[in-house]
């Protein structure tokens, strides 16, 4: 009898990755969903957020231009007019050819 399988202990090792798998989409699925939400409201009230934790964006100057930085240092984000400024104002420094794509 050794050549047979255990059929039950195969069926028991499925449903334990079936209702594990089902677990953790369960729990994607609500992480998603509040990023959303969070998304959601900070759209609606005019505030950007950081893609990476979904935290409101704080203005801040740095030389002399604004930038949209993570509170929580995630990574900091340039509109176009930032950027212009960068450009000019670093002339023609390796940051300036960098952005210029020269």
């Amino acid at each position: 009898m050794p050549d047979e399988k255990d059929h039950l202990g195969d069926q028991l090792r499925k449903k334990e990755k079936a209702e594990e798998e089902r677990f953790f989409s369960e729990q994607s699925r609500r992480q998603i969903e509040k990023l959303r939400e969070t998304h959601a409201k900070a759209t609606a009230a005019g505030q950007a957020t950081c893609p990476r934790c979904g935290a409101a964006l704080e203005v801040t100057q740095m030389k002399g231009v604004a930038i949209d930085a993570c509170p929580k240092g995630h990574g900091i984000w340039l509109d176009a007019g930032e950027l212009e400024a960068i450009k000019k104002r670093e002339g023609d420094s390796w940051l300036s050819r960098l952005l210029l794509g020269r």
